[in-house]
């Protein structure tokens, strides 16, 4: 083949990587409509709320001892904002299509998180229980 013939074969090549490409991002807050949380004092019954939720709906892949079909959270908040959480739980869809993070993350696990929650309310009473078991970690291994 000749060197016309390596180009033309370049070109389409190019064009059929660019139909293709997602736009990745990357931003610390995750995609969604949560860019500023204002976090008051753990609320006791919403952070019940958020334990039974995350029983039902993430205890089944998420632990937070240690690795299961999915990652350990127990210094989840340590490595992500509050706003990525929110943003993770609500819209989890698009992040895992087009967060940089939340890709990276997806990558070491063999299965995708098929959580379904589509209130506000009870992902913010997961991060609750998610805030308080941070404190509480804490705590434990400062003894």
């Amino acid at each position: 083949m000749n060197k016309l013939g390596y180009i033309f074969l370049f070109f389409l090549a190019s064009i059929s990587c660019d139909s293709e490409n997602k736009k990745i991002e990357q931003s610390i807050y995750g995609i969604g409509s949560f860019k500023k949380l204002e976090l008051n004092p753990i609320n006791d019954s919403i952070m019940r709320i958020g334990m039974e939720t995350f029983k039902l709906k993430c205890a089944s892949c998420h632990t937070m001892e240690y690795k299961n079909s999915g990652p350990d959270l127990s210094d989840l908040l340590a490595r992500r904002q509050p706003e990525w959480v929110m943003n993770y739980l609500l819209n989890h869809q698009e992040m895992l299509e087009k967060d940089s993070i939340t890709i990276r993350i997806n990558q070491k696990f063999e299965t995708n998180c098929v959580v379904n929650l589509t209130d506000e309310n009870e992902a913010f009473a997961i991060l609750e229980y998610v805030r308080m078991y941070q404190i509480w970690l804490h705590e434990f291994n400062a003894k």
